[in-house]
């Protein structure tokens, strides 16, 4: 299922697509891809 995440990375939102099988998945993908980033909002996406 894809997911969108949204981090907050040095002050600015940035929102990525994730490809994962659960959103605590979709969630440690994203942060995987940018370690230094605050998940804000999780959600799936069609």
């Amino acid at each position: 299922m894809r997911y969108k995440v949204s981090l907050n990375i040095a002050g600015r939102i940035h929102t990525t697509t994730v490809e994962a099988g659960s959103l605590e998945q979709a969630k440690r993908t994203a942060l995987s891809r940018n370690p230094s980033g605050r998940v804000i909002k999780a959600s799936w996406d069609y």
